[in-house]
């Protein structure tokens, strides 16, 4: 007779631990929060090779205490930034949920874009950038709570030889 070989869960690597009480957190925060408040809670892996898998939350939800069965609230956290290099180019998404394009507000450098929120939740994050940028090629968008900006990259520099005299 063949053995039966258990299929490994795909959840191991990065610790089930992290998702044995998903479905009663999601209960309490739904029972917590009533029909009326909208909310926004995700959460997203980056598992690069050679690391240790990096699990990073997004939202508005309160956060769930495993020792005590209520939630209880904690300050907003904080978005979801992804940066993608494509060519030329230079992307940053960032979610912002329930904030109005009128209360976001940036500024950017050549290595750093400033990201500012005046509105309800107050916010500031200052991202760096992977490559140099050049900040007056800066489009940016708004729309469903996300966030898009695109730089051109700066073109390298060649070094210049210097003779000494």
């Amino acid at each position: 007779m063949v053995g039966i070989r258990k299929r490994k869960d795909f959840f191991e690597d990065f610790g089930s631990e992290l998702f044995d009480n998903l479905e009663e957190m999601i209960e309490a925060l739904l029972e917590e929060m009533g029909e009326s408040v909208p909310f926004v809670y995700g959460f997203s892996i980056i598992h690069r090779p050679g690391e240790d898998p990096e699990l990073r939350e997004f939202g508005n939800v309160p956060e769930y205490s495993q020792n005590d069965e209520d939630l209880f609230t904690s300050e907003t956290k904080d978005p979801l930034i992804d940066i993608f290099e494509n060519g030329e180019l230079v992307h940053i998404l960032a979610e912002f949920p329930e904030i109005g394009k009128e209360d976001l507000l940036l500024s950017a450098t050549a290595q750093n874009l400033e990201i500012k929120v005046t509105g309800p939740p107050e916010y500031s994050e200052d991202v760096e950038l992977p490559v140099r940028v050049d900040p007056k090629s800066a489009k940016a968008s708004y729309k469903n709570g996300v966030l898009e900006v695109t730089f051109r990259r700066c073109a390298e520099e060649e070094p210049v030889e210097i003779k000494v005299n």
